[in-house]
């Protein structure tokens, strides 16, 4: 599926449906067991199709005559281009974005328990997860309908609604009044005991949806249906276009256009109207001057919001550095009339747009000797002189197994992680490796603990066991990695076994590291990862290891691992049990300078990978270790800044996309060559 696809972008959580859509029932009309009517979808995207159409001529539109509109859908008769030609304008349509298809072995795996019945709730967000699930429907021999059976369906709007209808799917449940993300979590019903939903969304969807379903006490089942991202090239004629004045404005219809046409090609110079306010939060966050934003979520809303942008053009952005200034049109201008000293010149559509001038109208007395921004012109110059690039091989996804469970269990602390089976962790390998990840470090949750932390060198527990699928379903086409520690095995909670005293008894505890290391080994762990901060750690393991013949394993120390507050939700992820801190063997935060003694001692010791963790909080340190360390250097994004960005994001406040892209960037641009995220399957699938 390509460019003009209705997305469920991060935008949608906060932005209301406008006008009430033709067909509304009365007000008080019960919501469950009729069909469904909505504005947009969920990311404030306009839908495609005949229920736009309609109210793209349900009355007559403004004067457009002359200007030419950028509509970021590729087909020329889509309603919002079809209402811009019946104002009078010219439309130039293009595809801002385009869909792409994810690993649907998850996706697969939920349509089978959906057809099985073992969801309560189907939650629909947009058109476009409509269709992908029709889609792998049919890839299992079935209809979407057929998938469905007689589970209720709740959709967020209208055109959802209509998509779900033209593959025979009924809708139960609509928001009652705005088409939100929020509002349709609101309008479901308080759960029934071990009540659960099914949620298909994109990849770029806020957690808004799920944390309200959540509330309300469903056990939610999310599963990435499809990713959105910008275009795979520039169309050439609209590079033209916009570079030359030959645009007067443009439409978006979320936040992921917003983002993709400033990736493609630039700010543009020309009045830039969203569809609604979350669409143009994140037009502003992408580095875009919202003109005007459509009070009405329709074509006919656009159009409005258009001719309101051009009537004002001081609210167009300036040109690019370098280019002319092009002078305002005839017959459109500000508020106060035209300006004499900038006489209008037409643009290719028959207008143009204002660039900015100083009060008095003369240049600056003296100018830059040197302008660094030429190298920032264009998305073309910026990527040729990058001097930092994040590829998926970089990254290392953290990932749990638990013992005892049927399915895959949430991590509230860490919306979007769970707590795997040995099934559900085998498929997420199969996608972090499709995906191009460089490594698995996984962590073992076992039912049960005593105070050495036994079950974490037995062959048969749960870390050991998880390690053997994780070498059997992806061998050598991603690293293994594995966690070398006992906090997650011992009753106490502690990284080492305790002293008659209580406190950890560092050369007992390297006994015990030592028996991990072996059955680690023998599992088929490629690194093991050494975290548990005790002296002398990385030697112990290396002789043991030699000792028994695994001189091949590697080792990843955690040289400079601090006692972090960032570590909370990890503790959620893993059922800790402890008690108190870890600070008499985790770095005092305040220290620096010992951050590099630890990697240097390691370094001595053999230590294959150094690691510095937290990342985000110790760029320094991390800065200092890949300045001295002649091995690669890992940095861990621990699970506090995960929920940070998490959480931001899903209150609207960031461009959760952008934030993590940048957040890992940072990490790299600090020194490390491997990085550790939560992300990391995620983000490789942006990369690729």
């Amino acid at each position: 599926m390509t460019g003009g696809a209705v997305t469920d972008g991060p935008a949608a959580d906060g932005q209301a449906a406008g006008e009430p859509a033709v067909g509304r029932p009365a007000a008080g009309e019960p919501a469950v067991g009729r069909p469904a009517v909505d504005g947009p979808p969920v990311d404030g995207a306009i839908a495609d199709g005949a229920a736009l159409g309609r109210a793209a001529t349900a009355s007559p539109g403004p004067d457009l005559r002359g200007a030419r509109v950028l509509v970021p859908r590729p087909d020329p008769e889509d309603p919002i281009a079809r209402a811009v030609r019946a104002a009078g304008g010219t439309p130039l349509s293009t595809a801002l974005t385009t869909t792409a298809p994810v690993d649907p072995a998850p996706l697969d795996a939920a349509l089978a328990d959906l057809a099985a019945g073992r969801h309560d709730w189907l939650a629909v967000t947009s058109a476009t997860t409509v269709a992908v699930l029709a889609d792998r429907s049919a890839a299992r021999g079935a209809t979407l309908a057929d998938v469905v059976g007689a589970t209720p369906v709740a959709a967020v709007g209208r055109a959802t609604a209509d998509a779900l209808a033209a593959h025979g799917v009924p809708v139960a449940l609509v928001p009652p009044e705005v088409s939100t993300a929020a509002a349709l979590a609101a309008a479901f019903p308080p759960a029934p005991p071990g009540g659960r939903v099914l949620v298909p969304h994109s990849a770029l969807a806020a957690a808004t949806l799920a944390r309200g379903l959540r509330e309300r006490g469903w056990t939610v089942t999310e599963v990435v249906a499809y990713t959105t991202r910008p275009a795979d090239a520039p169309d050439p004629a609209v590079a033209h276009a916009l570079a030359t004045g030959g645009v007067d404005a443009v439409v978006l219809t979320s936040g992921s256009t917003a983002a993709a046409l400033v990736d493609l090609y630039g700010p543009p110079r020309a009045a830039v109207c969203a569809i609604g306010e979350p669409t143009a939060a994140a037009a502003t966050r992408a580095g875009l001057t919202v003109a005007a934003v459509a009070t009405r979520q329709t074509p006919a809303g656009l159009v409005d919001a258009v001719a309101r942008a051009l009537a004002t053009p001081a609210q167009v952005a300036p040109p690019r550095p370098g280019e002319p200034s092009p002078p305002p049109p005839p017959g459109r201008v500000g508020p106060t009339g035209p300006c004499p000293d900038r006489p209008a010149v037409p643009t290719q559509a028959g207008a143009a747009v204002t660039a900015p001038t100083t009060t008095s109208g003369r240049a600056p007395t003296r100018r830059p000797a040197e302008r660094p921004r030429r190298l920032r012109a264009t998305p073309a110059l910026r990527r040729l002189v990058s001097e930092h690039r994040l590829h998926p091989a970089d990254l290392v996804l953290p990932v749990f197994v638990r013992e005892g469970i049927a399915a895959p269990t949430p991590i509230a602390a860490m919306p979007g992680a769970v707590q795997h089976t040995l099934d559900s962790l085998r498929r997420a390998a199969t996608e972090a490796a499709e995906a191009g990840v460089g490594g698995l470090m996984l962590f073992g949750v076992p039912a049960t603990r005593d105070a050495v932390g036994s079950g974490a060198s037995d062959p048969d527990g749960i870390l050991n066991a998880g390690l053997r699928a994780l070498a059997a379903e992806v061998g050598d086409a991603v690293v293994v990695m594995a966690d070398l520690c006992l906090d997650e095995f011992t009753d106490h909670g502690h990284c080492g076994v305790l002293d008659p005293a209580g406190g950890v008894d560092n050369d007992a505890t390297l006994v015990r590291y030592e028996e991990m290391a072996l059955a680690q080994a023998e599992a088929g762990a490629h690194l093991l990862g050494l975290s548990g901060m005790m002296d002398g750690q990385v030697a112990a393991v290396r002789a043991a290891l030699d000792g028994a013949g695994h001189v091949g394993t590697g080792i990843v120390a955690y040289s400079a691992k601090y006692a972090s507050a960032f570590y909370g939700p990890f503790r959620e992820a893993v059922d800790s049990t402890l008690t108190g801190d870890r600070k008499s063997y985790q770095l005092d935060p305040a220290n620096r300078r010992e951050g590099l003694r630890e990697a240097t001692l390691d370094l001595a010791e053999g230590a294959d990978v150094v690691m510095v963790k937290p990342a985000m909080g110790y760029l320094d340190v991390l800065a200092d270790v890949a300045a001295r360390s002649p091995v690669p250097v890992a940095a861990y994004q621990v699970s506090g800044e995960y929920a940070m960005v998490e959480a931001a994001a899903a209150q609207g406040w960031i461009d959760r996309r952008a934030a993590i892209t940048e957040s890992v960037l940072g990490i790299r641009r600090a020194g490390a060559d491997v990085v550790l995220t939560y992300w990391a399957t995620e983000l490789a699938g942006w990369l690729r």
